[in-house]
């Protein structure tokens, strides 16, 4: 998967995940909001092209946002939120994007 940052159209940073599958958002969301110890802020907006939610650590802004032709992405919310967002992306280059373990590789996991 690739990961770019940009500036959408209200010149808003952008982290862009390609390839995040729509079945994946609620899991991406989750690991992001554990690491950075964010709540959301607004109710989870789901329609048939995409999801949408904002979250908030009561410092920074963001919207955590899916669909059918961006994929997923992590938007700065306002000008001091793009620090967060910048420590997010940060984290995803050295870490990687979070990934679902099947049952399989959890077994193997365990018996290790």
């Amino acid at each position: 998967m690739k990961i770019e940052k940009n500036r959408d159209a209200s010149k808003r940073l952008t982290v862009d995940i390609y390839g995040v599958k729509e079945n994946n958002y609620s899991f991406l969301s989750l690991q992001i909001a554990k690491k950075f110890n964010l709540s959301p802020s607004e109710e989870l907006i789901h329609s048939f092209s995409g999801i949408f939610q904002k979250y908030s650590d009561n410092k920074h802004l963001l919207s955590l946002d899916w669909d059918v032709w961006s994929g997923y992405m992590i938007v700065a919310e306002d000008k001091k939120s793009e620090n967060l967002v910048n420590e997010i992306y940060d984290w995803l280059m050295i870490e990687g994007i979070p990934q679902r373990k099947s049952f399989f590789t959890k077994f193997i996991q365990l018996i290790k």
